[in-house]
């Protein structure tokens, strides 16, 4: 079976140009997550050093923190009109945290840097003494048991976006649902809509914004034949990327649960029951060691979290909620897109063109038509998806029998111009018009792809070179950044959040045990 393409009909196109449409889109709101290994800006060995005390709190900083190890820094912008704006506060964040990085540098490619021979001098994050700082590590230590720690050492950018309930209604009314004024229910259905699009052209994310085909000899692979070596650089020719392949999570456990995407109930519902269904293999490893907890509990999942997809509907959580309880509770805030590599020429990791690329191709989904993915569908885009990440490049790589994917790709981009444009003026740039031409020069072959660039870079210095070079030409940039006021806001907010874990340290009541088990067990 060949999934459907998200492509606008004539009707769609049509709707475009009703001031209902403009007006509705510019409710849209935007975040950015990007994650960045620290490194010794010497040798561009993973640093051993802890999270800086200058940065505050990893627990409880609302904007700095760590992902999986300590020495993986993670940046979360607050929530912001366009995607410029969004940008440009992240480059503020990671300008600060350069100021006080001394000798490390951030690692600007997804694929990890040089890394210890031994997965256990791949620190894990520390939160603190607190019990909810405590559940993060042990979560953390369980993912190592799991997957291995080097695989938690891959970076990405996560690109967050909503559209406000204006929007919804105005894509509902299209298919004649103008009578239906429960909100949660329009709002909750159109998300699912979008995320059932998305996944059908997930390949043309990966294609366009795709940027690991390489990796370092430090990262140990069981899939040498392949791989091209170039002195201790490995190249996998003509993949987008190796971050969203089979190198990345896979595990029996993960493929046993079928997440269904039609419907918020059935998603809930699949992931709430992998959190409580025991997994043989996590039963072997056992639930606690001299050292501890080796992983919350010995189910498919730990949470939900663990699930690794490539796009999730989200919902700002409580403290101590879990994400399905979340979405249960109060239905979907927003989408986080997690496909996206890291760009190494852009210093945010993402260029001001992939936002606003992925941005349209985002309204697109949300807009065109959308029908329930069957099995047979489901299969035929893991398929691939799977294919895209290895070799997507390559020009036999087909679509379908008749399409290349880069063929299908124009053909989705064919239908894109008025909605780029009905995008530019709801957020006063000329941003999605550029980016949907330079996405199609791109597929023509008349410039190459990121993926294309950072393959001819890892050659030729080398993967550990190329990324030394360009780790420091973004520091460079981003200590140029710096100011005397914003260097001593940034502390000030370092601080409060030091004392907010201390706040958290002295409240909590009760065995450790007992607060585990609360966690998993939220009604």
């Amino acid at each position: 079976m060949t999934p459907l393409l998200p492509i606008l009909s004539p009707r769609l196109e049509d709707a475009l140009a009703h001031p209902d449409c403009l007006e509705s889109l510019k409710g849209m709101r935007f975040g950015l997550e990007k994650e960045g290994l620290r490194v010794d800006k010497n040798t561009g060995a993973l640093a051993q050093t802890p999270h800086a005390k200058a940065l505050g709190s990893a627990l409880t900083h609302p904007n700095i923190t760590t992902d999986y190890s300590e020495a993986l820094l993670e940046f979360v912008t607050a929530t912001h009109e366009t995607p410029q704006a969004a940008l440009a506060e992240l480059e503020s964040l990671q300008a600060y945290s350069a100021s006080v990085l001394g000798d490390e540098r951030i690692w600007p490619l997804s694929m990890p840097c040089l890394l210890p021979e031994s997965d256990s001098d791949i620190p894990l994050a520390y939160y603190g003494e607190s019990y909810l700082g405590r559940l993060k590590t042990v979560y953390r230590r369980g993912l190592g048991f799991r997957y291995g720690r080097q695989m938690q050492t891959i970076a990405g950018v996560h690109f967050n976006l909503s559209w406000d309930d204006a929007f919804w209604h105005w894509r509902a009314n299209l298919d004649g649902h103008a009578a239906d004024n429960d909100h949660r229910q329009i709002r909750d259905t159109g998300y699912f809509h979008t995320i059932r699009n998305y996944r059908r052209i997930q390949w043309l994310f990966m294609l366009l914004t795709g940027a690991s085909p390489a990796v370092d000899a430090s990262f140990r692979l069981l899939a040498m034949d392949r791989f091209q070596m170039s002195d201790r650089t490995r190249i996998a020719a003509d993949a987008t990327s190796l971050r969203m392949s089979d190198l990345g999570y896979q595990s029996a456990a993960q493929e046993s649960i079928n997440i269904c995407f039609n419907h918020l109930d059935t998603y809930c519902e699949t992931l709430a029951r992998a959190v409580h269904q025991p997994w043989p293999t996590y039963e072997g490893l056992g639930l606690k060691d001299q050292a501890g907890y080796k992983q919350l509990n010995t189910a498919v999942l730990q949470i939900e979290n663990e699930y690794y997809s490539s796009i999730r509907p989200k919902r700002v959580q409580k403290a101590s909620e879990r994400p399905v309880r979340a979405l249960i509770n109060r239905g979907v805030e927003y989408l986080e897109i997690r496909a996206i590599d890291l760009n190494p020429y852009a210093r945010n990791g993402i260029s001001e063109t992939e936002a606003c690329l992925i941005t349209l191709l985002m309204t697109a989904c949300a807009i065109a038509d959308s029908p329930h993915n069957s099995d047979a569908e489901c299969i035929a885009i893991n398929g691939l998806n799977a294919r895209a990440t290895w070799a997507g490049r390559h020009g036999s790589q087909h679509f379908d029998a008749k399409r290349t994917f880069r063929q299908a790709g124009l053909e989705v981009l064919a239908s894109l111009d008025g909605l780029a444009e009905v995008l530019d003026r709801a957020q006063a740039t000329q941003g999605h018009t550029h980016a949907l031409q330079d996405a199609r020069v791109r597929l023509q072959g008349d410039c190459p792809l990121v993926s294309e660039d950072v393959e001819a870079s890892s050659i030729t210095p080398g993967h550990l070179e190329f990324g030394l070079a360009q780790a420091e030409l973004h520091h460079g940039h981003l200590i140029a950044q710096t100011t005397t006021e914003g260097r001593a806001e940034f502390a000030k907010t370092a601080e409060q959040s030091l004392r907010a874990q201390q706040d958290i340290e002295a409240q909590d009541q009760g065995s450790f045990d007992d607060f585990v088990t609360a966690f998993i067990n939220q009604p």
